[in-house]
C-alpha cells in the first residue's frame, strides 16, 4: 500500500533550523519550528525543506492530521511510532511519546509511512 495523507490542519511557523521534508516537527522556546527528536512533543510534519544558516526569513509548513513521514527503519502497519533523532518515525520503544499509530508500514528506513497523529 502507497502512503497518503489527510491533512486535518495546515499551518506555517517561522523556521529555527535545517529542517528536511516530510520529517517530525516540534516548536522551540522561541515559537519556531525545529525537527522533532524523541524527547520534544510533536507538534506536526514538515511540508516543505528548511536550510540552516541565515535564512531567518524561511517558513516551515506544517500539518497534523494523516500524514505521510519518512521511516526511520521498519514499521508495522498498526505499530505505536515516535520520532527518531532525525525527526523520522520509528516503531516505538521505551518510555519516548507515542506520536500516533502508522496506517502503512515500511519494510526499511527513507520509505514513506502513513501515520495518524
Amino acid at each position: 500500500m502507497n502512503a497518503f495523507s489527510i491533512p486535518n490542519l495546515r499551518w506555517s511557523l517561522p523556521s529555527g533550523g535545517a529542517t528536511p521534508w516530510r520529517r517530525f516537527v516540534s516548536v522551540n522556546a522561541e515559537g519556531k519550528a525545529i525537527l522533532a527528536n524523541a524527547s520534544t512533543p510533536v507538534v506536526g510534519v514538515s511540508q516543505n525543506e528548511c536550510t540552516a544558516g541565515p535564512h531567518a526569513d524561511q517558513v516551515q509548513e506544517i500539518i497534523d492530521g494523516i500524514v505521510v513521514v519518512e521511516a526511520g527503519g521498519v514499521i508495522a502497519a498498526g505499530a505505536l511510532v515516535m520520532s527518531n533523532a532525525n525527526g523520522m518515525a520509528v516503531a516505538h520503544t521505551g518510555n519516548a511519546a507515542v506520536v500516533g499509530i502508522a496506517i502503512t508500514g515500511a519494510t526499511a528506513a527513507g520509505q514513506l509511512v502513513t501515520v495518524k497523529l
